[in-house]
């Protein structure tokens, strides 16, 4: 069946159970909020196209999960606690009423898990692709939010998590009767909320790795005006990598470029270390100090005592 329900159906019947008091019920065109006193506003969007940013034929609740996941990650990266979001959908009008309706429960579930509500946005219907685009507000301690610039000459690089769980993920995807860990990579990717406070009280620049571990090094680089230096070791890949992999001279390069993989990329001043260590005792994820900040331009690699050359750094839409 196709959605028969008209723009004001849909809304009334899966999106309004998901809206927050600042969505006014989704009655209005707008959203009501005022940050608490002593807050900023930290605001984040991303887009996502069938076929570009997730498979074809995807349309439930997984897909749902991951784009506000995502754009948590970007909350995430500045030390922001998140508090609702507004949400795009231009969505094929040949797809199933239950299509939306699952759509609707992965957002009920991210919802619940991070504390956040709907507070607005759009809906209309397309020809196809489905494309679907999320603005996430959340609030920091007024000055405190970390930037992507602002990194110093001799500060230490830490990175969160694990690199290379995107190219896992993906990976994972043409084999669906396989684990399920790897696709939770792909379709559930962590925001390290968890970090808010290493970030706001330590941390000169940070940023998420979205577009690839060497390419968003080199965005924070450049914002910086300094280069860097890095030496990965293989703790810092997925379990899922092996050795046989490892072996094979594409794979450190793909785990480095892929993307995807929403871990936090960050700078601080080596007196702080011994207080990171000890804030990320009770994380269930690694926090790994792999490099130096220094005056010049560019970023260097190192693997197993041997400079990395890259191709290419990252995914970038506008590039053949």
């Amino acid at each position: 069946m196709e959605l028969a329900l008209n723009e004001f159906d849909l809304i009334e019947k899966f999106f309004v159970p998901l809206a927050g008091p600042e969505g006014l019920g989704l009655k209005d065109d707008a959203a009501h909020f005022s940050p608490p006193p002593g807050f900023d506003l930290i605001v984040t969007k991303d887009a996502m196209v069938e076929g570009v940013h997730f498979p074809d034929g995807e349309y439930g609740a997984q897909i749902a999960e991951r784009l506000l996941r995502v754009n948590l990650s970007d909350l995430a990266a500045k030390g922001a606690s998140p508090r609702g979001y507004l949400l795009s959908l231009a969505w094929p009008r040949h797809l199933p009423v239950y299509s939306i309706e699952a759509f609707a429960k992965g957002l009920k579930s991210i919802q619940k898990k991070f504390a956040l509500s709907l507070w607005g946005g759009d809906t209309v219907a397309t020809p196809g692709p489905l494309v679907i685009s999320a603005t996430l507000i959340g609030v920091c301690p007024e000055g405190m939010a970390c930037k992507r610039f602002g990194a110093k000459p001799d500060d230490d690089i830490w990175v969160t998590g694990h690199i290379g769980k995107g190219f896992v993920g993906l990976s994972s995807l043409s084999h669906p009767k396989g684990p399920q860990r790897p696709r939770d990579y792909f379709y559930k990717p962590a925001p390290r909320l968890e970090l808010q406070r290493i970030l706001r009280a330590w941390a000169n620049a940070s940023i998420d790795v979205s577009d690839g571990f060497v390419a968003d090094l080199d965005h924070l680089a450049k914002a910086s005006h300094l280069a860097m230096s890095v030496e990965v070791s293989d703790h810092l890949w997925p379990s899922e990598i092996s050795e046989k992999s490892l072996a094979l001279p594409e794979t450190v390069p793909s785990l480095l470029t892929h993307g995807d993989d929403y871990e936090i990329l960050f700078t601080a001043h080596a007196d702080q270390r011994a207080l990171i260590h000890e804030a990320c005792e009770t994380f269930l994820f690694p926090v790994t100090r792999i490099g130096k900040c220094h005056l010049g331009e560019g970023v260097s690699v190192t693997y197993k005592g041997k400079k990395l050359k890259f191709e290419q750094t990252g995914y970038s839409h506008f590039k053949s």
